[in-house]
């Protein structure tokens, strides 16, 4: 049976039909031609994939990121950033890297930190002298913050499948986001002395700053409102996507009054439109996961990783390899949900720390987002440019390089990742 999946899964992915749809229609013709099964237990082991708690903050933090866009919120961000960063060498690049963080913490969306503040900064950095190339590759690396920091659909979609904590997984995500912005900050300011582009304004303005920071505030103690919450134990991590929806509609309707009621209708629509493909393709690869046990697939897995070594650290190093393999074919959340409940219960069995293990795969998931064929982060970045494909690559590799290097560290070190909300939660 699996190997029915696979073939037809390979096939019709060859063909370009949309994952979700090549992993259902794989996965019914495995359980058609393979086994006894009535067809009906299929619908049945969807509707069990998605009926969970904590998935039910995806639509919420989805809602949420919609809100915080249509609110206007980013372009009050990037221009706090401008004033904080803007100064130094390289500052209009970091104030790209700066607000994708602070929005990647609003959103926990890629993509729409990606369209938000890459249509933004994109204009003043081509004027600042980057080349197309870079401006794309930076725009798509700090875009793929967003599954990083918290709140991080990934790290929802990973609580809901392993039934982990998604309040410890955000939290143990904000470290290694901050070392990857930080990562990014370095090869910004080294390609504008590089090329010298970029000097900066020379003139920090504390009166400018004080001023975009009022301005901004109410967006920027957002992260503090969701992580805070958490951390304190106000609120669960699927309440919080409540609490962002309301926050963002107060900042939206009342505060900055930027959004129109008569716009609520499109937006919930939109956010029932992104909700959709997640637990399309949540439910669907149950079915999958129904495969795996019937052909015992999480044994023979495991089994055969035991027989090269027991080692905790190369089992690890080995899955990553696996996972940065699957990442450029597969879209992020198929990624997880077909290989997570095979790779999961193993990592467990060698001791690895579950947080760090956590983290460190749902960072591994936007690696297939910043390299073809799938790059959604990359191409996205490259339509808003724009840029040509070849223009992007030799700049988005060290951005590759800096994602990698900060997973082997979350794999050496798992206190990178675990250590921040073991110590508050």
């Amino acid at each position: 049976m699996i190997k029915i999946a696979v073939i037809f899964l390979l096939i019709f992915m060859v063909m370009g039909v949309p994952v979700a749809f090549a992993i259902g229609f794989s996965g019914l013709l495995a359980v058609y031609f393979g086994s006894s099964t009535p067809l009906f237990t299929i619908v049945q082991m969807a509707v069990k994939g998605i009926n969970s708690w904590s998935l039910m903050a995806c639509p919420l933090f989805i809602l949420a990121g919609g809100i915080m866009a249509e609110a206007k919120l980013s372009d009050r961000i990037v221009s706090f950033c401008g004033e904080l960063v803007s100064w130094m060498r390289g500052g209009i690049g970091c104030v790209c890297v700066v607000a994708n963080m602070i929005f990647a913490a609003l959103t926990g969306s890629g993509a729409a930190s990606i369209s938000a503040i890459g249509g933004l900064v994109t204009p003043e950095l081509k004027k600042a002298g980057y080349k197309p190339g870079f401006v794309a590759a930076l725009i798509a690396g700090t875009g793929a913050l967003g599954p990083i920091i918290p709140p991080s659909m990934n790290m929802i979609v990973y609580g809901s499948i392993t039934g982990e904590s998604t309040g410890k997984l955000f939290v143990g995500g904000v470290i290694p986001g901050i070392i990857i912005g930080a990562f990014l900050i370095g090869i910004t300011v080294y390609y504008a002395k590089k090329w010298n582009v970029d000097a900066g304004t020379g003139n920090f303005n504390a009166k400018r700053l004080w001023k975009t920071f009022k301005d901004a505030i109410w967006a920027l103690i957002t992260p503090a409102i969701i992580i805070g919450g958490i951390l304190g134990g106000v609120f669960t991590a699927t309440e919080a996507g409540i609490v962002a929806c309301i926050y963002g509609l107060i900042c939206g309707l009342a505060i900055y009054r930027t959004i129109r009621i008569r716009e609520l209708p499109r937006m919930f629509r939109s956010a029932t439109e992104g909700t959709c493909m997640i637990m399309m393709i949540m439910g669907i690869a149950a079915v999958y996961g129904y495969i795996f046990a019937i052909e015992n697939v999480g044994t023979i897995v495991t089994e055969w990783m035991l027989s090269i070594t027991t080692n905790k650290y190369l089992i690890q190093l080995m899955i990553l390899a696996l996972m940065t393999l699957i990442g450029m074919f597969m879209e992020t959340v198929a990624a997880m949900t077909v290989l997570l409940p095979v790779i999961y219960p193993l990592a467990m069995q060698v001791g690895v720390d579950p947080i760090g293990f956590g983290v460190w795969y749902c960072i591994s998931t936007v690696l297939g987002g910043l390299t073809p064929p799938v790059g959604v982060y990359l191409f996205q970045s490259m339509g808003i440019v724009p840029a040509k494909f070849k223009e992007v690559v030799p700049y988005m590799i060290p951005i590759v390089i800096v994602v990698i290097i900060t997973m082997l560290l979350i794999v050496f070190v798992p206190g990178i990742a675990s250590w921040l909300p073991n110590a508050v939660m």
